[in-house]
């Protein structure tokens, strides 16, 4: 599927599985889930992928957003990175970093779409900011599962070669348009829900 797809496929996801009541959890859900649905994809060159680079920008801003509103309200995400173990957060910065370019020099659909890296980026992101680790690891799962359907396979049990492929849908098809329009729909929906079971629940 297209960048756009996997990032609020990637909110909704996260937003219903992790149910958050909180602010501080459906920030981080928005956030993580945007994020992580995002990142899997970091093997694409986004300097000859303008879509790519799109998405991450995308991606990004929807972050960004959530810790600007996270800072001014003082919800939690920024409050856990301050009060977190300096070293570990150190260590986790310092691993995204590596990952990150590990999975710009990957060929498309190997590491980055594994259970091996949806592990290491989701512990990378826990150490330093603890509430964000779940709601990422869930976009991150959320947009290997979906890449699964594709035509193209996915070595999910990197560093096996093996590839998990069920034909369904083409990336960039009919089925990808559908599945953004659910992404937006569900985002919506749950957002509207956690909001309101955090204010009169």
């Amino acid at each position: 599927m297209m960048g756009k797809t996997h990032i609020f496929i990637g909110t909704a996801a996260a937003l219903a599985l992790t149910f958050p009541d909180t602010n501080i959890g459906i920030l981080s859900a928005l956030a993580g889930g945007a994020v992580g649905g995002m990142m899997p994809d970091t093997d694409l060159d986004s300097l000859k992928n303008i879509k790519d680079a799109r998405t991450k920008i995308i991606a990004g801003t929807i972050a960004g957003i959530c810790f600007v509103i996270d800072f001014f309200f003082k919800c939690g995400m920024i409050i856990s990175i301050r009060n977190s173990n300096h070293m570990l957060a150190l260590i986790g910065l310092i691993g995204f970093i590596a990952l990150y370019f590990i999975g710009a020099f990957a060929d498309h659909r190997s590491f980055t779409h594994s259970i091996l890296a949806t592990v290491l980026y989701s512990t990378a992101v826990g150490l330093m900011c603890r509430p964000l680790a779940i709601p990422f690891a869930i976009g991150f799962a959320a947009h290997i599962l979906l890449d699964c359907t594709n035509k193209k396979g996915v070595r999910m049990f990197y560093p096996s070669k093996k590839k998990l492929c069920l034909r369904w849908f083409y990336a960039s098809g009919t089925a990808n348009i559908v599945f953004y329009y659910i992404g937006i729909a569900l985002t919506i929906a749950l957002f509207i829900t956690a909001v309101i079971r955090w204010l009169f629940v």
